[in-house]
């Protein structure tokens, strides 16, 4: 009993001497037994920040061993206070730790998981701010196992084994393009409210960075996207005023390319800027705002948006036949009835997108004889006159649409011809350009009443042929005749640009 009591006794005295002479400047912990024992960090590589005296023992007054030069490097093996104990050229020693950096150090670390920034370099310091998984911070100064960072212009203490090493985080760049449909959010987080969604390919401008999030603004909004669905851009080009369409672009009521048309605007026209969608334009043409595809505009100094065009001139179109005159006949498919409805919606695209003073020689199902479809033009005074019909052969084979043009023979009275030829020509370049599915048969020279007995730019156009399956498949379509409407007044609108 006691020798136990005295051998408790000698290790209690021990372990209280060895923490009472240590505690000030060497750092310790107990045990199982209740000894103290030395906290030593792992080995790693510092490079010494001035020319440096290895000491004995740690302290000042200690005998030097050897100096070494600003900039070499030491092997760390242990921490007394303000001393580390490190090897070099053979010999071990202490140097001051204030004069050394730990070389095997990355510059930047990235986060392994959430992880608490401290103010101090433990457990039970508060809590400056708390980094997100996936987060790229930098290195300032290691403290044992902590790690003094900088992160979202904070910094603080961090929990070392929650770090790994990484690259240097690549500049921002001031733009970036959306990779994907984005949800844009209200904060850094895959559970937060989502402010609006961003289209692929749209130019977001960078705010900031939270981890893996990007603060960015698009539209007016800012919010948070997730970087994985970004890639660097550059700055969006300042958008013109004014554009000058290349194509016949269609108007669209939204900026997408299954929206409704509002209209056709012709090549060459000029329109005012609004606002930008991504790769869609808003813009004002003829009184109607609405969305145009970007790649078919090119910048203009003109600041006057191209507005009626046709004010002031006349088309005249006439549907072929009627009445009693069905004009060619497959089963229920009548040249007539095609006709007609072709030239309503001619009629209807003239005077809409291009505001020209369309009429028409029937509007009904009315039988016209030919001196009279040209007596109507020349009482409309009109400035062009176009026939319209639909082809048929006694070969199905047969298919395609062409453009009757007068010939320059005696038959042909037309003051005309020239001018004639060009609208044709205009007429069928349109409907080849836009309408592939059918077969382009050119311009023809022909002796037809209505063109070569006229007394304004005449001509016909022949649209399908009603005796071939595939053209009956298209003139039978409503689809296809309103393209071919567009087309026709495309091609007759280019003609009255460069003509008159």
């Amino acid at each position: 009993m006691n020798e136990t009591k005295s051998s408790w006794s000698l290790k209690l005295l021990l372990s209280s001497s060895l923490a009472i002479s240590g505690a000030a400047i060497v750092p310790f912990q107990l045990d199982s037994s209740g000894i103290q024992s030395t906290v030593v960090e792992a080995a790693s590589t510092y490079t010494t920040t001035a020319n440096l005296n290895l000491r004995l023992s740690a302290a000042t007054w200690s005998p030097v061993l050897l100096t070494i030069p600003s900039g070499s490097s030491v092997t760390y093996i242990s921490t007394y206070g303000s001393w580390y104990k490190v090897s070099y050229g053979g010999k071990t020693g202490y140097v001051s730790s204030q004069y050394v950096t730990v070389s095997n150090t990355s510059a930047y670390y990235k986060t392994t998981d959430r992880l608490n920034m401290r103010l101090t370099a433990a457990s039970w310091s508060d809590v400056v701010t708390v980094i997100p998984a996936d987060a790229t911070v930098k290195y300032v100064s290691r403290y044992g196992s902590w790690y003094k960072v900088t992160f979202n212009g904070k910094t603080g203490y961090v929990a070392s084994a929650y770090l790994t090493a990484t690259s240097a985080p690549v500049p921002p760049s001031d733009y970036y393009k959306t990779t994907a449909n984005l949800n844009l959010r209200l904060s850094a987080a895959s559970w937060s409210s989502v402010v609006t969604t961003i289209p692929s390919g749209a130019t977001v401008k960078y705010v900031s960075r939270y981890g893996s999030w990007y603060k960015v603004t698009y539209n007016g909004k800012t919010g948070y996207v997730s970087s994985d669905y970004l890639t660097a851009t550059t700055a969006p080009i300042t958008p013109s005023a004014y554009y000058e369409t290349t194509v016949n672009l269609n108007m669209r009521l939204s900026a997408a390319s299954w929206s409704n048309v509002l209209t056709v605007i012709p090549a060459g026209s000029v329109v005012k800027y609004v606002s930008r969608y991504d790769s869609w334009y808003k813009v004002t043409y003829n009184g109607k705002t609405g969305y145009v595809a970007s790649e078919y505009l090119k910048p203009t100094t003109v600041t006057t948006p191209t507005d009626t065009d046709g004010t002031g001139k006349t088309v005249v179109i006439d549907a072929g036949h009627g009445g009693n005159d069905p004009g060619a006949v497959y089963g229920s498919v009548y040249e007539k009835v095609i006709a007609l409805d072709i030239a309503k919606r001619l009629a209807g695209v003239l005077s809409s997108t291009y505001d020209y003073n369309v009429k028409l020689t029937r509007s009904n199902d009315t039988y016209l004889s030919l001196d009279q479809r040209v007596s109507l033009n020349k009482s409309y005074k009109g400035d062009v006159f176009v026939s319209l019909h639909a082809n048929s052969s006694v070969y199905n084979t047969a298919h395609g649409h062409e453009v009757l043009v007068p010939t320059s023979d005696s038959y042909t009275t037309n003051p005309y011809v020239s001018a004639s030829r060009s609208l044709g020509s205009s007429i069928n370049k349109e409907i080849a350009s836009r309408i592939s599915t059918i077969q382009n048969r050119g311009v023809k020279y022909q002796n037809v009443y209505v063109v070569g007995r006229n007394v304004s730019p005449s001509t016909l156009v022949e649209y399908g042929f009603i005796s071939n399956s595939s053209d009956r498949s298209h003139l039978t379509s409503t689809t296809y005749r309103q393209r071919m409407a567009e087309a026709t007044a495309s091609g007759i609108h280019q003609f009255m640009r460069s003509y008159y």
